[in-house]
């Protein structure tokens, strides 16, 4: 049995049908799926059909926001993608990706931190190299949790992952780390108490914006100054670390921020940028993949661009 689900006899599959599912489960719409197998939408609803007929089940609803898979075609995804990646992989071991005729589209996760510092120079290099490669962006519920293995194989090509302690990964997961980065305090140059250093105590008695994601409780920082005695009061927080330095130029809060972040906004916004007086752990930024692309030459290809920026 290839799935496991429904009793079936495999020659009674179209296999073409299969890669209308994957192109499905990746892409979350019919259009774009359609284009990118080369069917047109009659023919690409009409699979969709087929599809839902073979597996009785409607695999995939249509919403606002786009195709959402149901419970039995998130069981049907990981196989299907694995039967198919090694379908190619030895349809392709002599073939090289060509990256100038390439219209794949490729899904990172990643934060806005993560857009600004590395992903929008990616770009740059995409539209001079590879002008039909696209990126689709999307948003991580949580700051420093790395996605789970199913969310690797079923909705992003790459991740990368913001933690200031090593990852604990699934066995079926890859990483690279890309790099390790300091934090720094930020403040306004016309801030009536912080002038070119920062005490502790200044540090603790302070306002404070601070990039917070959903679910989150007390950060690092706090449980640092906890462990000294000192609290700090933070008045805002952000789900964007693109947020901070505007809002850090308008007000008399400061923030603890990406050192490369810091730089990039200090002169456009009159920031000063300030060492920190307690020590904290770097971030570090690490490339996340599952096992089931690694051998595909065109994520083999990304990833290298990726890493290749990071160097």
């Amino acid at each position: 049995m290839m799935f496991g689900i429904h009793i079936m006899n495999l020659e009674a599959i179209d296999l073409n049908l299969l890669l209308v599912f994957e192109a499905l489960m990746d892409e979350r719409q019919v259009t774009r799926a359609a284009k990118r197998i080369g069917l047109s939408q009659p023919a690409m609803s009409n699979a969709l059909t087929r599809l839902r007929r073979t597996f009785n089940d409607q695999l995939f609803i249509k919403t606002s926001t786009g195709m959402i898979p149901t419970p039995t075609a998130q069981t049907l995804s990981e196989p299907v993608h694995l039967a198919l990646s090694k379908l190619r992989e030895a349809l392709d071991s002599k073939r090289a990706f060509n990256h100038t005729e390439s219209r794949r589209t490729f899904h990172i996760l990643a934060n806005d931190y993560i857009e600004i510092t590395l992903l929008m120079r990616l770009l740059q290099t995409l539209r001079a190299r590879a002008r039909g490669i696209k990126l689709r962006l999307h948003r991580p519920r949580n700051l420093f949790e790395p996605p789970t293995a199913s969310e690797l194989t079923e909705s992003f090509d790459l991740a990368i992952s913001l933690s200031p302690n090593p990852l604990v990964l699934d066995s079926s997961a890859r990483s690279e780390l890309l790099w390790e980065e300091g934090n720094v305090c930020i403040a306004r140059k016309t801030h009536p108490l912080i002038q070119n250093k920062l005490s502790i105590k200044q540090y603790a008695e302070a306002d404070h914006i601070a990039v917070f994601y959903k679910q989150q409780g007390q950060g690092v920082i706090d449980t640092l100054l906890a462990q000294k005695g000192l609290s700090r009061r933070t008045v805002v927080h952000v789900p964007h670390f693109t947020t901070v330095p505007f809002a850090v130029s308008e007000t008399d809060l400061i923030a603890t921020i990406p050192e490369s972040l810091a730089k990039k906004f200090s002169k456009q916004l009159k920031l000063q940028v300030l060492p920190l007086p307690i020590a904290i752990p770097p971030f570090r930024l690490t490339l996340l993949w599952h096992e089931r692309f690694h051998n595909d030459p065109a994520h083999q290809w990304m990833r290298n661009l990726l890493i290749e920026h990071c160097r």
